[in-house]
């Protein structure tokens, strides 16, 4: 086994970069050599030696026309047998030369050896002088190369990013100080979600380590904060720096087995003599140590481990939960040399004060657009409310910078709430015009009642609810409101649901929950346990709230679905919180939830036996759900909403709309439909029913008129044309005639 020098390594992992942008599946000695191109000393020698220019454009030709693999499938490069052969020989050819390294000569050499290899065709092509020339050229610059070979650690960091001004987490800063100059496990591990600041706040630590300001804030002040308020770096940790491990490039061309573990330990021990460098590693992940297959997969997390163990070196890594639960499942114990700093989520006014003094100018700068503090805080709020499964500030930083584009695409200089609005919409892939406005909540109980006939008290209930909890007294931890609607079949439970997500311009998302009656089928909503079935599909409910948050949730029929939802459904009227299968957090907070009974229907008929009717069906159901449902349950509930049976008065408003909507229906075929008073008393005789409600009605009409009105439009005069309902001994009948 031989080491790589760093040209060569670098002109690999440039071959690799060219493969990936042109998403080949396979990396060639056509690669390779594009790579070397990118070399100066090797171009100085080509250009010295032949032409360097046209044998670029030839390999790129031949490049640009090698398989791609489409960009909705994974890119996995692979190296091809041409690019072990050569390999293979080069590292033979550097043994025969008694080097200790693999040099740029060479891999040069080995090309010069393929059979039916363009790369050796288009090289030879290329040269004005003969191929021993061009080889001794490329020796000229061996000595360099071998002697920069013993420090190339440095090559595999970089300089941290910078933040531009932090603001906030000084404890946590402090805290990280203080692990770090711990003598043994002096390593950090910050723990938060997506877009909480990891890297930002590694950054400022970096930061904060090469600034003479932070190292002697004040003689008798404590070194974790200086009498101004700000972080004081510890005597031990002045004058470090904080360099970034690229774990990609670590890994680029590390194709042998033993490869990566030679870079690694150069790596390591250039960084314990050097004594003055804090690596950071931004995401666990990247990091491997999730994997127990033996094929070789790159693990740094496993050979980095002894060298912490030894404490001559000191590393900050970022991590989610997610990564530290998958690593420790894998490889139990590997964590234990890091101290973990938990990172939580800002809150809306420190999000606020982040924007205001980092991000709101860089913003500025790059739309060329101007963000009043009001928009701020109006993207704080929406993505709050619209953006659950994010992290602040990252998700209103985004919003912020998408209103920003939008902007500028649209030729306007302001960002105010109706860009923010629209920005969210592209965010979020679909129209959030999820905030009735003050004028359509004044008017929701009014246009409620206007569609659904005859349950006004019910109504009444529903949209006080509704309108406490938009006025912001009720708590906000807990979903907009949790009703349970009682009554007979057919008197507009369901439908006062669709109506209600119609005016509050939400999505109606509706569960029969007759197909939830098995105990197993609560893993349907919540998604199955892992190692079953389905575990990486997710749950039908929490899928669905996820993606919608703000929406009515219809339960229909919930007292056939199996008592441990009913346990489920506690966490969510309670907390408006429930989590899934993976563990993520789906919020509840924007949903309006219904639940449907029909639980005691047969024991409505009690609401009519004596000489006078006391209560109606509902009622009477009301008293039954009371003994269906836990006492737990019932005391959750925002409400027990009885509808009212079905009465004649009732039936002739609904009448009156499907009526209505037969008319419109017949409008667009140029027909006119009249029904007679006669007609119109039969149609309400044969549909009014108590027992089954408004859809009697449309069977009625639907079994009666249509049939009727569809053989005069299929057989008769087609369109244009009056038909006026007649009633029969046996049924009804029409009478047409044409259009006047």
């Amino acid at each position: 086994m031989i080491n790589q020098t760093a040209n060569v390594t670098t002109a690999l992992v440039e071959a690799y970069g060219i493969a990936t942008e042109k998403r080949n599946d396979f990396l060639t000695p056509e690669h390779l050599l594009a790579g070397f191109l990118k070399d100066s000393d090797f171009w100085e020698a080509l250009s010295g030696c032949g032409r360097a220019e046209e044998l670029e454009e030839k390999l790129y030709g031949y490049i640009n026309g090698l398989d791609t693999v489409p960009e909705d499938q994974e890119l996995a490069i692979e190296f091809s047998s041409q690019l072990h052969e050569l390999f293979e020989r080069a590292a033979q050819t550097a043994v025969s030369a008694a080097s200790q390294t693999m040099q740029t000569h060479h891999v040069i050499y080995s090309i010069f050896h393929l059979e039916e290899s363009y790369a050796r065709f288009y090289l030879e092509s290329c040269l004005t002088c003969t191929i021993p020339d061009f080889l001794n050229s490329l020796l000229a610059f061996a000595e360099n190369e071998e002697a920069g070979a013993p420090q190339s650690w440095g090559r595999y960091f970089r300089e941290m990013d910078d933040m531009g001004t932090f603001v906030g987490k000084k404890e946590e800063i402090s805290q990280m100080y203080r692990i770090l100059c711990r003598h043994r496990k002096a390593n950090v591990l910050i723990v938060g979600s997506h877009g909480v600041g990891k890297t930002a706040i590694a950054s400022e630590m970096a930061r904060l380590l090469t600034d003479e300001r932070a190292w002697d804030r004040h003689d008798e002040a404590s070194w974790e904060e200086g009498l101004d308020g700000e972080v004081e770096v510890p005597k031990k940790l002045q004058g470090m720096r904080m360099l970034q491990l690229d774990t990609s490039l670590l890994l680029g061309g590390a194709q042998y087995r033993g490869d990566l573990e030679m870079r690694m330990k150069d790596i390591l021990e250039g960084i314990a003599a050097d004594g003055n460098v804090i690596i950071y590693i931004d995401e666990l992940r990247s990091l491997g140590g999730n994997s127990r297959n033996d094929d070789g997969s790159k693990d740094i997390l496993s050979l980095l481990i002894p060298y912490l163990k030894s404490g001559k070196i000191r590393c900050v890594v970022s991590a989610t939960h997610e990564d530290i639960k998958k690593v420790e499942n894998f490889s139990p114990g590997a964590l234990g040399l890091f101290f973990r700093v938990e990172l939580n989520e800002p809150d809306a006014e420190e999000t606020l004060e982040i924007i205001k003094n980092n991000t709101l100018r860089q913003l500025r700068e790059s739309h060329g657009v101007k963000y009043s503090i009001e928009a701020c805080r109006f993207a704080i709020e929406k993505s709050m409310r619209h953006m659950p499964d994010r992290c602040l500030p990252e998700k209103a930083i985004d919003l912020l910078d998408q209103a920003g584009a939008y902007c500028a695409a649209g030729r306007c200089t302001d960002v105010d709430n109706t860009i923010v609005m629209l920005a969210l919409k592209d965010i979020c892939k679909e129209d959030i015009s999820t905030s009735a406005s003050n004028n359509e909540l004044f008017t929701l109980e009014k246009n409620l009642k206007e569609r659904i006939y005859g349950q006004d008290q019910a109504i009444s209930k529903i949209t006080e609810a509704i309108l406490m909890s938009k006025a912001g007294l009720l708590d906000s931890d807990k979903t907009i409101g949790n009703f349970l609607f009682v009554g007979p079949t057919g008197v507009g439970k369901t439908e006062l649901s669709k109506v209600l997500a119609q005016q509050m311009h939400v999505p109606l998302h509706r569960f029969d929950m007759s197909e939830y009656s098995e105990k197993h089928s609560v893993a349907k909503l919540i998604g199955s346990p892992a190692g079953y079935v389905g575990y990486d599909d997710g749950g039908i409910l929490t899928d669905t709230v996820r993606k919608n948050p703000y929406c009515v949730l219809l339960l229909d029929e919930i007292e056939k679905a199996h008592e441990d939802i009913y346990n489920l459904l506690l966490q969510v009227m309670d907390y408006a919180v429930i989590s899934d299968n993976k563990g993520r957090k789906v919020d509840f907070r924007n949903v309006i939830l219904i639940m449907t009974s029909n639980a005691g229907a047969r024991y409505a008929h009690k609401a009519s036996v004596g000489f006078e009717r006391k209560i109606n069906a509902g009622e009477a159901m009301a008293k039954e759900v009371k003994k269906v449902f836990a006492p737990e349950f019932i005391n959750r509930l925002s409400s027990v909403v009885v509808f009212n049976d079905m009465d004649e008065k009732m039936a002739s408003l609904i009448l009156d709309d499907k009526i209505k909507k037969l008319e419109g229906r017949l409008g667009s075929r140029n027909v006119k439909l009249e029904i007679t008073p006669e007609a119109y008393q039969k149609l309400l005789k044969e549909g009014f029913s108590p027992e089954y409600g408004a859809r009697e009605i449309e069977r009625v009409l639907n079994a009666r008129l249509t049939p009727l009105l569809m053989k005069e439009l299929l057989f008769g005069r087609k369109a244009g044309f009056t038909a006026t309902v007649i009633p029969t001994e046996d049924g009804f009948k029409l009478q047409c005639h044409p259009e006047q």
